[in-house]
């Protein structure tokens, strides 16, 4: 049995019963397939409605866990009910929810003048461009000539040695991430919304968490033997996930039988 059946032969059991149900979830790459340009990355309309279904059921909660910055996240997924955390989790909101790690907080500003330099330096390498978002700065170099990239990260690393050199990068697929250094991760975010969710959604409670990043493994490994983890994408040996998918397809496909699920719930 493939793991999407095993998914929904669990999903479908827990539904038949009273108890409530998480679903966390990355963006890019879970939700929308990785596309070249981020800007691209759209969420089907199809699944906005399962989202939407989802998270106004008073049975479930959605939380959208991204790297993305919160704003952008916001405004891509476009739905009330759902907690948005963005910058891998640094800052967070949704329906009287609000949290913005401290220690980010306090490094914001040493992020900003790293974005700054590399907005004015960006221009001296074709391709490369640079998106501030928030308590984070992405570092873009998908349209760089692969002889220029070694210069990317030279000019990565002056601007982050200018600033004190206490940063921490993340590297992604053909971005750079430069973010706050702080103990904290999208295994910290989500413990910090399964807390403060455990009154809203009626237990017992299904939890999953969804995700196709390195980023994701921190979740994977703190929630793991309490929550449904899902690896989306191609097989990583070393992931701590317990369950994969194999692309986006797959994880509509259990999205839907969730809406589908407390929506069939809430009519009876």
């Amino acid at each position: 049995m493939s793991d999407l059946a095993r998914l929904l032969t669990r999903a479908d059991d827990w539904l038949a019963g009273p108890g409530g149900i998480l679903l966390m979830t990355d963006y890019d790459g879970t939700l929308t397939p990785i596309v070249d340009d981020p800007a691209d990355a759209v969420l089907a309309t199809r699944t906005r409605e399962d989202l939407a279904r989802l998270a106004r059921s008073p049975r479930a909660g959605v939380a959208v866990i991204s790297g993305r910055g919160l704003e952008d996240l916001r405004a891509r997924v476009a739905l009330d009910d759902v907690i948005y955390a963005g910058c891998h989790g640094l800052e967070i909101e949704g329906p009287n929810l609000a949290f913005r790690h401290p220690d980010a907080l306090a490094q914001q500003a040493m992020v900003w003048a790293v974005g700054d330099v590399l907005v004015r330096r960006a221009p001296s390498v074709r391709g490369m461009r640079v998106e501030p978002k928030g308590l984070a700065v992405a570092v873009h170099y998908r349209h760089v000539a692969a002889d220029e990239i070694r210069r990317v990260e030279i000019e990565l690393a002056r601007a982050i040695s200018e600033q004190g050199g206490r940063l921490k990068i993340f590297h992604g697929s053909k971005v750079i991430e430069v973010l706050p250094q702080v103990a904290w991760t999208k295994g910290e975010c989500a413990q910090w919304i399964q807390e403060r969710l455990r009154a809203r959604v009626p237990e017992p409670a299904l939890w999953l968490y969804l995700g196709d990043d390195w980023t994701d493994e921190h979740a994977f490994e703190v929630l793991s033997g309490r929550a449904l983890t899902i690896r989306v994408g191609d097989a990583v040996p070393a992931s701590k996930a317990a369950y994969r998918l194999h692309d986006v397809s797959e994880v509509h496909q259990l999205l839907a039988l969730l809406a589908d699920g407390v929506t069939a719930e809430s009519r009876a």
